[in-house]
């Protein structure tokens, strides 16, 4: 434990010296990346020394706080999801240095000082074994990331997105403060291992679950508990943008999975929820983002698409827990778990990817930008490594969680009974459906913006940016590769922390057994993939020994086409997006050009957001209303408050004695 107190000391002490020194660019910005730098190495040194070894710590305080005391601990649960965090917060913390460090309007001093708490405040979430000191390192997280999402506050919707946030994460949190709560008053004790102790009846393990699932699936982002999300990611910095979507929402994971961990015994129905939930936020997730037309808001609903694979590997661990098929419950969880970290990873780099190219081109309106891999070659190839890992496409990171979930379905389809069989069949057919829509949204972002020609923007003083930012989304690239070559380790790794959800010893021969099929399958798919490299390298270089002509590309009988003859995002998209119009409405707007000397047309199409329009806004108005007419009470004199607090006083007393 002590790398990571020592990592927790260097954090804080350093978010105090940044706020101190306060506009002072060159001293914040030292002590920024000196700090990030050693506490993310403390922390992934402690985080690989529990996983390595399999064996929790804990460490105590000798002072208490109301109902609680400062008490965390690492098992290799918590282990997996802090080596996620450290490993991102330092390459985006590293690339958040050198986007914001030319923007001369902002205290930086301040930002690096909130990124600070926010890296703290998510350690301090997987290690607390305490539920006070949980919630309040809950509520520190949702704090300091509001700040960090209003960055550019001079904007109105900016300030909008913050403020649906804050709205969104503090009615999980209460959710979360009445489940702790009856936790508390059943196992007499608010620590966990106490709590882990006691027996709870399955009703009241079925109430605290729906709570769970609305208390941190509103961090994750389950449909329709989403709202806040779109409308943060595009609204945060980059770096910002690639920590909320790649950790901070998998606390919302994390939090379910600590809760199964306690309570253990859960009514089957339970698993069937997450299964759904899961399948919904999965497909529903794609969907969104392939009508969207702007780059970070097709990240974000990508976002609650991967949260529900996630969750269908959570969904089908959780059945095979209750109905005692360890095997497909240690799977379900390893896939879920090694997804978490892959997602970090992909999705962490597709936001920074982003980001360089906003900051290149000044724009991430995807139908306005074309042509830019000769420009941006880093970016570029960047983001399809991020592309092809999101897609689950193999050697790539993604096919390997993926394939642990697939592999965990289809143990729930063949050893399972009916009603189990037909929700996993269901889930694998959603799985499969998630993975192609994927493919077709990332071949649209990636087809529209880096190949064809430039749309409206001009390329000319397009360049790549700093080393700084360079740098961290080669490093995730590179992982994202890793893994998907060699995946033995982070496997071993998910397996070692899904042990600890099963309450199992894991033997190295059920471990090869889970590793050696993947092994087998992504050493034959590399040596088809070389082959087929080594072919095309060989036509190349033939080649140059031929004669070569460079001629325009054929313009389909135009003499003189256009870079707007080409497919915009919009265009590429509808053919799907029709299939779907019912379930998204789906509307095409405006004046398609006819005849044979059209006149100017204009065309848009948009995708509706039906929780938000159907659900949350008018709850909103209605809240809004309902506030209003309350104001009366706040007539601005003391008298009146006085009277209210003796009103208030003597009902309490009157239900005392009662």
């Amino acid at each position: 434990m002590d790398f990571f107190l020592s990592s927790l000391s260097v954090l804080s002490v350093s978010a105090f010296g940044m706020a101190w020194t306060g506009r002072s660019r060159k001293i914040s910005g030292s002590i920024f990346l000196i700090s990030l730098m050693t506490g993310s190495v403390l922390g992934v040194l402690s985080a690989l020394r529990v996983l390595i070894s399999r064996v929790s710590i804990d460490y105590r305080l000798n002072f208490r706080m109301p109902l609680g005391e400062f008490y965390i601990g690492m098992d290799p649960l918590s282990a997996f999801f802090l080596l996620a965090i450290t490993v991102l917060f330092l390459g985006a913390g590293t690339y958040g240095y050198g986007y914001s460090r030319d923007d001369g309007k902002k205290n930086l001093g301040v930002h690096y000082s909130l990124y600070h708490i926010l890296f703290i405040s998510l350690m301090l979430v997987v290690t607390a074994k305490n539920a006070v000191l949980f919630l309040f390192a809950w509520e520190m997280m949702a704090l300091s990331s509001y700040f960090l999402i209003t960055f550019y506050d001079e904007k109105e919707t900016v300030r909008k997105a913050g403020y649906l946030y804050l709205i969104a994460t503090h009615t999980g949190t209460f959710c979360l403060w009445v489940m702790f709560l009856l936790m508390g008053c059943h196992a007499g004790s608010m620590n966990f291992d106490q709590m882990a102790l006691a027996s709870f009846p399955l009703s009241l393990a079925g109430a605290l679950f729906i709570l769970g699932v609305i208390g941190f699936g509103v961090k994750a982002g389950f449909i329709p508990l989403h709202i806040w999300l779109p409308h943060a990611h595009p609204a945060a910095p980059s770096h910002i943008s690639a920590v909320l979507s790649g950790v901070m929402i998998k606390m919302g994971i994390y939090g379910l999975m600590r809760i199964i961990l306690i309570v253990k015994g859960f009514p089957e129905w339970c698993a069937v929820v997450l299964l759904l939930v899961g399948m919904i936020s999965g497909v529903g997730g794609v969907l969104y983002a392939l009508g969207q037309h702007e780059i970070k808001k097709l990240l974000a609903y990508h976002s609650i698409e991967n949260i529900g694979i996630i969750t269908l590997g959570l969904g089908i661990g959780l059945w095979g827990q209750i109905s005692h098929n360890e095997f497909a419950a240690l799977i379900g969880y390893a896939g879920a778990l090694l997804h978490v970290f892959n997602h970090a990873v992909f999705k962490g780099l597709l936001f920074l990817s982003a980001g360089s190219l906003i900051r290149s081109t000044g724009t991430g309106e995807i139908d306005q930008l074309g042509g830019l891999l000769k420009k941006l070659p880093w970016t570029g190839h960047l983001f399809l490594v991020g592309s092809l890992s999101i897609c689950g496409l193999p050697l790539f990171n993604g096919f390997i969680s993926e394939w642990l979930i697939y592999r965990a379905l289809f143990e729930g389809i063949f050893h399972f009974k009916m009603s189990a069989l037909v929700f996993s069949g269901l889930a694998v057919i959603s799985l499969a459906l998630i993975g192609g829509l994927a493919a077709a949204c990332f071949a649209k972002a990636f087809g529209t913006i880096f190949l064809g020609n430039s749309r409206s923007i001009d390329t000319a003083f397009v360049k790549e940016n700093s080393w700084f930012m360079r740098v961290p989304m080669a490093a995730l690239g590179g992982i994202c590769l890793w893994v998907g070559l060699f995946p033995g380790l982070m496997v071993s790794f998910s397996l070692g922390a899904a042990s600890a959800m099963t309450f199992l010893e894991i033997s190295s021969i059920t471990e090869r057994t889970i590793i050696a099929p993947l092994l087998t399958v992504v050493s034959v798919l590399s040596v088809l993939i070389g082959i087929t490299a080594l072919l095309i390298l060989f036509k190349r270089v033939s080649m140059k020994f031929l004669p070569v002509e460079r001629a325009r590309t054929w313009g389909c009988g135009y003499s003189m086409p256009t870079s707007r003859m080409q497919y915009t995002a919009a265009s590429f998209a509808r053919p799907l997006l029709e299939i779907f119009r019912n379930v998204l409405g789906y509307r095409v707007k405006g004046n398609r050009p006819e005849g044979y000397f059209p006149k100017e047309g204009k065309i848009s199409s948009e995708v509706t957001e039906a929780a938000e329009d159907f659900i949350f806004r008018p709850v909103f108005q209605f809240i809004e209303f309902l506030s209003a007419r309350l104001k009366v009470i706040q007539c601005g004199y003391t008298q009146m408050y006085l009277l209210y607090i003796f009103i208030f006083l003597l009902i309490l007393l009157v239900w005392k004695m009662a």
